[in-house]
Parts: C-alpha cells; structure tokens; sequence
C-alpha cells in the first residue's frame, strides 16, 4: 500500500484569491518609502491604506501610454484590496539581498517574512499551516498545481512579493493561510533587459535572461531559466554531497498587456516549466525483503526518478469607467507528475515498488468588481467558479504476505489501479467598505462557498469583518474575524484500490479510508503597526484559529508525494513581532513569531497512518509535525556607490519529530553574506553585475527531518556551505 499511498497525490486547488494593496498615502507611507529591506505592513482599509510595499518606483519613458497603463494599474488594486489583513511586502532591494538573489528558490524570499517555516521539498509553513497558501500575479489568482518538489514560480520575475494573511476580507476564499501575492516586471517597469550566468557548489550552473519592452499600447515581459543541481531534493545524510540527487529544470514566463483604450486592457500571463529530479539515496541499509533471480544489491545504487511539468494560460479583460472597477479572467492550468521506481532494489529494501503517472486540469473563470457608492462606501463583489478533473495511474509491485505482514513469496505480484475524481468549486461575495469616520473604516462582507466531488459535497456561509483605526499618521490598529471554507484536495483513493493490495507486503495495517472533508474554521486576529522614527517601523500582530476537520498533509510510503488528512478538531494560535529600517543606503529587518498547533482524532484516509498512531491520537492532543513553535529572521544590506554588501541569518526551533509528534528536532541557525558589484560599461546603457554568495557561511549540519513523525518518512538534512558567484549583462 505504501506506493498507492505515496501516489495519492495533491491535484490542483483552486487558488481562490483576490487581493490588491491600496495606493500609499500621508505622511506614514512617505516614513516607510526607500530601498527598504522587507516591509512588514498592516493592510487597513483603502485609501488611506498604510499597506503598501516598499519598493523602488517603476522607471518607465515619459508617455500617453504610460499614463493609462498607470491609470489601470490603480484601478486594478481599488478591486481587491486587502482591508483589515496583515501583510509583509519584499520589495526589489531585499530580493536581490536574499542569499543567491534573483537565482534562489521563490521559497527563499517567502522564508524572510514573519511566520514562515522552512521545511523539506521546498516546503514553507505559514502560521502553523501546512500548505493552504494561494498564489496570484498582479491580481490574477493562479490555480494551484500538484504537489511536487519543483519550485514552479521564478523569482526573476517578481518586483515585488507581499504575504497577506491574518483576517481576511471576503474577495479571499479556499486557501486562507496566507495570499502570495507577485507583482510580476513588465516592459514599462524593466529598466534593461538582462542575460546571465550562475552556478557554483553542487555542480550548480543556471542560465537565464529577462527581455520586455513597450510599443504603442502593447507592453511585454518574458523571463526564462535553466538549472542544473547537484541537490535536487533534501540530503538524507549529514554528508556533504549527497548520492543520486541531480536536478535539471527549466521555466519559461510570458506576460503581455495591451491597452485598447483609456479605461480597458487586455492581458496574458502564460507559464511553462518542467523539472526532473533524482530521490537521493541511504548507503548503508540492510536488504529486508528477498526478490528471486536478484543478485546482491546496494541502498547507495537505487535509481528512483521524478518529473514534473506544469503550465498555465490566464487571459484578463479590465475595464475602468465612471465609478466602477472590472477585471475579468478565464484560465486553465494542466499539470503531471510522474515518479519512476527501482523495481529490484525498492522490492529489496521496502517490499514494494511502483510506478505513479499523476495528472490534472483545471480550469475556470474568476470576475471582481468595484463601485464607489459615495464618499462613506465602496461596494465591492465577485465570484470564482472552476472545474478540476484528476487522473492517477500507478502499477504496483509487492509480495504475498502473511496476516502478520510477512513476506511468503520471493516473486512480485503487478498491481495495476487506476483512479478518477473531479471537482466543482465555486465562491461568491460582496462586501462593503464603510469609512465611519476619517480616522475608523469598516470592512464587512459575506461569501458563499461550495464543493462538489465524486467523493463530497459540501457548502458554507461564511461573514467576515475587519475593523481599521488609525488614531495618527504614525499609528493604525487592526482587528478581524473570518468564517473559512478550506476544501480537499481534488484526490480519493477508493476502498476498491485499497482491497486490491490486501494480502500484500502493501497492505496498509488499517483498512478505513474515510473521504476527506472540508475544512471549517474560525479566525480572529488583532494588531497593531507604528512608525517610531522616520525610516523605522514596527508590527505586532496577534492570532487564533479553532477548526473542525483540521486538514494536513503528509508523505507516505516510498513515493516521495504528498498526500491528505485531517484530524476531527484542531487549533493554532500566535504572535508576530517585525521590524525594518532603513536610512540611506542602509536597510534592515528583523521578525520573530511564535505558534502553538493542537489537533486530535485523524478523521479521513485512516489508512495512512500506523494503528498504534491512529490509536493514540484518537484521545490525545498532538502538535501537528510542521510546527517550528519559534522562527528568527534578521539581515541587513549596505549600498554604497555600484557596490552591495549583504546578510542575514536564519533560526528554526525545530519541528515535530517522533511517536505521534511528541518530539522534536533539534534547534538550528544559518548564516548567509553576500556581495554585488556593478560596472558601467560606456553610455550605450550597457553594464555588467558580478555577484558572490556564501550560503550558510559556518556550514552548519543541521536536520530537518528524521524520518519521524505523523506523516514523515523520510530523513532529510540542511544544505552544508555553498559558494556562488555569477554575472548579469544589462542593455
């Protein structure tokens, strides 16, 4: 069963988001504008919002067509802001003082916000979540895709990265832990277009380029990548260098907008990548299953491989006239995975191999709209409607086994299954933003959710209010409730698959496979920002959520896949504390946050789990396995003339380890610098960037995982010391 379990894996979800920051305004906004390091902002209510990321103002030619593009983009963020959420917002400065820069993994720029823990395959947790993110770029949700270990979006493209979380207003629905938010470059905002050459330890080298202009009406953008890696996916060793752990992996971005008026435009993105990657190996385990005709095998030779591919197309008409705001999106996204077994040595070692073809398609319409009532009220509304439909083929290779689970034949048995679900899921909301005075707004709305499955049907009404107060320029506090609606994932596997493998050595030890359910929660969060001294700002936040059918995801089996669950109750509950500064040519930040997790009673696909585990969790409370109870993050870059120095550290608590969650793993921290130089090559605008990073600079051994734990099952380690150095070509 462990192949069919490790098959099961996350189909698309929809990302149900829209959010957009209100413009900055008075004199708090004009506190916080500069090359800023990471900007942790409050997002009250628009316009006189003092969320708003820090970042360096577009350089665009003077223009008509600028003035509409600028004109449009306005409109687009009055649709969607985030009124009453928390938000943290990364700017281009601190992206290119990120350890490795433009060149690092998207999950490394999400790790320097507040609340956000690094676990293993490029996982990040926020607020004690597992997954539950929703990504979009500039307003326009993306679906989400499979759950795989490839890193789909490019950080090359991105201007600007925001984190929203925290008490939600209605436009946001589904995945509620936090709102990633792109404002992908474009050809007014790219300054040159841009070649480049990276690479370094791990056999690394990745190529890349940046190209985009404007013409008339039309603007454009197209950004694209290769990566080879010696470090595909986490070490199971402490070793320096893992075995078997190659990566190759390309991506290809295509924004175009154009103007076909004053008040409307019509918009593109479109993205493409694929990625193949080697499941490093343990030397040194011990055969535990015989196979006839095998010879003599190593754990150091088993060749197990993994691609992934994904794309999607997002077509976006926006209109602006008189005192309404309309965007309008179709999309489609498509997506495979598919995991390779060593059939000899996985029957050797594990008593099961298995081959997985995972795929799904999605798509679906999303529309938001915004009417400006009078001076008092905004009304906003929209809704989102999409369609997944998901295969998953596996051919499964296990002994007979006995009642106890002994192996009784030394040949395997094929063990073809095949499974089929399909999804409707439909949000739908209105709220109204209602400035009581000039200093208090009210931001209160109501949305429908539905799900309709093969396998569950389910529908909520969910209220949400956020209430903003900004007693001075320097100050704005925040409180919030939020109803959520969080679905499965677009993924069953039948009680049929589940009797195919019995009497096997893939037979599970419990043979229940309850449907996963929606999730339903409550949400509270209260805060509170300030600007003590121009340039110096300061947030503080505070939250707790109380769920029924708490969902979580695990790995199990030999397929290194995610896979769903939940638990009957659950809670998370915590705090926020960030700062940043900036002066001049210096800028900095720091975040602390601390997270409690709760659950009890695994409710759905029991199956997953040992019964000794099923058995204790039944009647006590565990931590949930990706909790890190306590995350540091601080850095700091110095820009003096064509130089940058930078750097930063990193501290985890640990997560969850052990019998059911009740150990964990030992605390870590990590030390990355890094240095940028700039030549101008002559007045043709022609320049060329030399870069050199040192990742985790005292090569500190660290364990992310242990192979323990709800839902764990395989041991993985920190990368060691890396060096990198590249160059970029400007023109």
């Amino acid at each position: 069963m462990r192949t069919l379990i490790g098959a099961a894996l996350i189909a698309g979800w929809p990302a149900w988001v829209l959010a957009q920051i209100a413009p900055v305004t008075g004199k708090l906004d004009a506190a916080r504008m500069g090359d800023a390091a990471i900007a942790p902002t409050s997002t009250p209510a628009a316009p006189a919002s003092v969320a708003q990321a820090v970042m360096e103002p577009p350089v665009t030619p003077a223009g008509q067509d600028i003035v509409v593009t600028g004109r449009l983009d306005a409109a687009r963020e009055r649709i969607a802001p985030g009124l009453g959420a928390v938000q943290y917002t990364l700017g281009p400065a601190q992206i290119a003082a990120t350890p490795q820069g433009e060149n690092a993994g998207f999950n490394q720029v999400l790790l320097r916000a507040p609340g956000v823990v690094l676990d293993s395959f490029g996982e990040e947790h926020v607020r004690g979540e597992h997954g539950g993110l929703t990504y979009r770029i500039n307003g326009v949700l993306l679906p989400e895709s499979l759950n795989g270990f490839g890193q789909e979006l490019d950080t090359r493209i991105a201007r600007s990265v925001s984190l929203i979380t925290g008490s939600l207003p209605a436009q946001f629905g589904f995945r509620t832990a936090g709102i990633v938010d792109v404002t992908a470059k474009s050809g007014a905002s790219l300054v040159h277009n841009e070649v480049g050459i990276y690479g370094g330890s791990y056999d690394t080298v990745q190529p890349s380029f940046q190209l985009g202009g404007t013409k008339g009406g039309l603007d454009y953008f197209t950004s694209g990548s290769y990566l080879h890696d010696g470090i595909g996916i986490e070490n199971p060793t402490s070793s320096r260098t893992p075995l078997h752990d190659d990566t190759d992996q390309g991506k290809l971005f295509v924004y175009a907008s154009q103007t076909l008026n004053r008040d409307s435009r019509l918009s593109l993105l479109a993205s493409g990548s694929i990625a193949h990657f080697q499941l490093p190996d343990t030397p040194g385990l011990k055969p535990a299953f015989t196979l006839a005709g095998a010879g003599p095998v190593s754990s150091s030779d088993v060749d197990e491989n993994q691609t992934e591919k994904n794309g999607y197309l997002v077509l976006s008409y926006q209109r602006s006239a008189g005192g309404l705001d309309l965007q309008v999106s179709p999309f489609i996204r498509v997506g495979t995975i598919s995991f390779r077994a060593d059939r000899v040595r996985d029957l050797v070692f594990q008593g099961v191999a298995g081959d997985v073809d995972n795929s799904f398609a999605t798509g679906g319409v999303q529309t938001d709209a915004s009417y400006k009532l009078s001076s008092a009220h905004t009304l906003r509304a929209g809704f989102l409607a999409q369609h997944t439909s998901e295969r998953l083929d596996t051919l499964t290779f296990a002994f007979l086994a006995d009642a106890n689970g002994n192996q009784i034949a030394t040949a395997p048995l094929d063990l073809p299954d095949r499974t089929r679900n399909r999804s409707w899921e439909a949000g739908l909301y209105v709220q109204d933003e209602w400035k009581l005075t000039a200093m208090l707004t009210l931001n209160y709305g109501i949305r429908y959710d539905r799900f309709d499955a093969n396998f569950d049907h389910e529908g909520q009404l969910s209220p949400r209010v956020n209430l903003v107060w900004t007693p001075d320029d320097a100050t704005t506090i925040h409180a919030g409730y939020s109803r959520y609606f969080a679905p499965p994932s677009t993924q069953y596997i039948p009680l049929s698959a589940l009797a195919n493998v019995v009497g096997t050595t893939d037979e599970p030890q419990v043979l229940v496979d309850t449907p996963t359910r929606v999730e339903r929660s409550h949400y509270v969060d209260v805060g509170v920002q300030h600007v003590m001294l121009p340039g110096w700002q300061v947030t503080v936040d505070g939250f707790y959520k109380n769920a029924a059918n708490l969902g979580d995801l695990g790995q199990f089996g030999a397929a290194v896949i995610l896979s769903p669950f939940s638990y009957s109750r659950g809670r998370v509950f915590g705090g926020e504390l960030s700062t940043t500064y900036t002066h001049r040519g210096f800028s900095g930040f720091a975040n602390f946050s601390y997270v409690n997790t709760g659950a009890i009673d695994v409710n759905s696909a029991e199956y997953e789990i040992d019964a000794d585990v099923l058995d204790y969790v039944k009647t006590h409370h565990i931590q949930l396995d990706h909790e890190g109870k306590y995350t540091v993050s601080a850095g700091a870059s110095y820009s003096f003339g064509p130089n940058k120095a930078f750097g930063d550290v990193q501290y985890g608590y640990g997560l969850r380890s052990g019998f059911a969650n009740t150990a964990k793993q030992p605390s870590y921290a990590t030390i990355n610098i890094g240095g940028e130089h700039r030549f101008d090559l002559g007045t043709s605008g022609l320049s060329l960037a030399v870069r050199i990073d040192v990742v985790n600079l005292l090569d500190h051994v660290y364990e992310i995982r242990d192979g323990s734990g709800l839902g764990i099952a395989a041991a993985q380690y920190g990368r060691r010391r890396g060096v990198f150095a590249g160059t970029r070509a400007s023109f």
